[in-house]
């Protein structure tokens, strides 16, 4: 599987409109995203994305 088709399959659309807004955590996120990428734009490969679930994973577990 290429990145592309990685990018592909572990994207899933939330399209915004002008009726929707970005929630203030939405945008705290994208923020710390740029903070620890070097303000580039990274592409959700299936390896990040797993990265991040495993992260999230042992944090819950840690409660």
């Amino acid at each position: 599987m290429t990145d592309a088709e990685d990018e592909i399959s572990v994207v899933t659309h939330r399209w915004r409109t002008a009726e929707t807004s970005i929630t203030p955590n939405e945008f705290a996120w994208i923020e710390f995203i740029r903070l620890v990428s070097g303000e580039t734009d990274p592409a959700p490969t299936l390896e990040r994305v797993q990265l991040l679930r495993q992260v999230f994973q042992k944090s819950s577990s840690c409660r």
